[in-house]
């Protein structure tokens, strides 16, 4: 597949869960709901190959594709998401499912201010120095923060931060190479 054709699809993805959002302000459903039964959704779709394959296949048509959303989703989801998985069968993009979720994830992040981040230390941190470091994040970057925390022992020391897809390097072990670079440059 193409860069073009992924970023496409991401865009297409970015702007179908923009929509799903706008959705749940319209039908008067929580944000977090809708989340709920979408992650429902994807997960129902992925555990069934045969599924995933059909919702993909260009021949079946968007009838056929309605009347299987129908009977599968019924009763296990609102009227308002199974009219969305109506919609996207109907514009051809029900392959684009996970990527709305975690576009959707990324918009509702957005809206309720939350930055999500992954923390890596070479050793274990305890509670008080996790929880005084998330406070530290909260302050530096004016948003509540989701952190997953890492052990990585290879890093030697520091930290390493991956926000939202951003790398912040402050391991020793990178700095380490880093001096190692200018050492032999000059």
């Amino acid at each position: 597949m193409s860069t073009e054709n992924i970023s496409g699809n991401e865009l297409a993805a970015s702007r179908w869960a923009k929509s799903l959002l706008e959705l749940s302000n319209d039908e008067g459903m929580t944000r977090e709901l809708l989340l709920e039964n979408l992650i429902e959704v994807v997960d129902t779709v992925n555990s069934s190959e045969d599924l995933k394959l059909l919702f993909a296949n260009p021949v079946v048509t968007v009838e056929e594709k309605q009347d299987i959303i129908e009977k599968i989703f019924n009763d296990k989801v609102p009227a308002t998401v199974k009219n969305f998985l109506f919609v996207l069968a109907l514009r051809k993009r029900l392959e684009l499912l996970d990527s709305i979720l975690e576009e959707y994830k990324k918009e509702l992040n957005k809206c309720e201010n939350i930055v999500r981040l992954e923390v890596t230390s070479a050793i274990e941190i305890n509670e008080d120095k996790r929880e005084d470091l998330k406070q530290r994040i909260i302050e530096k970057l004016s948003k509540n923060a989701e952190i997953k925390w890492k052990v990585d022992e290879s890093i030697i020391g520091g930290l390493v931060f991956d926000i939202d897809g951003t790398i912040v390097d402050d391991s020793i072990t990178t700095k380490l190479n880093n001096m190692c670079k200018r050492i032999t440059t000059k």
